[in-house]
């Protein structure tokens, strides 16, 4: 199945096609090999519909802001999305996934803001009455291999629905 990449440097925006398989797509910050790698697993979608969206930042300045890095695959038929950054320096990372179930690019957002489609925080941050802030989604990545799971939730049904 094929996918697109985004990548979205600091300076610059680069868009990439990909290969993906099984709901598979990579990513990386800088051009230069850098020791770190997170791979996310993103579940709480929508099985087989939409994309799933992450976009990762690497300081509390850009966080909700400006995306160092993204990425987007097709939401497989088992729900659960794989998606790989490589090449990050160690430090501390956040990222945001979110199922866009109409395919428009963007989250959806209804009255004060208010996410329409499910999203999901690194770390387990849940937004209460504002986004977390950035200390509370960051995780470590290091040397090799960092492995996380980010759950999205459909923010505005929960309001609805009153819990």
């Amino acid at each position: 199945m094929a996918a697109f990449l985004f990548v979205l440097p600091l300076a610059a925006a680069l868009v990439l096609p990909v290969q993906a398989e099984d709901g598979l797509a990579t990513a990386s910050l800088t051009a230069p090999a850098l020791p770190g790698v997170l791979e996310i697993a993103v579940d709480g979608t929508k099985a087989g519909v939409g994309t799933v969206r992450v976009n990762l930042y690497a300081s509390k300045a850009a966080f909700l802001k400006q995306e160092d890095a993204q990425a987007e695959v097709a939401v497989p038929d088992d729900g659960v999305s794989q998606l790989t950054f490589a090449d990050l320096a160690p430090g501390e990372y956040a990222a945001v996934a979110y199922q866009d179930l109409n395919g428009n690019g963007e989250l959806d957002r209804g009255l004060f803001g208010i996410p329409l489609e499910p999203i999901g925080f690194s770390n387990g941050a849940v937004p209460v009455f504002s986004a977390p802030d950035f200390e509370d989604a960051a995780v470590s990545v290091a040397d090799g291999a960092t492995a996380i799971e980010i759950t999205v939730r459909n923010l505005a049904g929960a309001r609805r629905a009153g819990s």
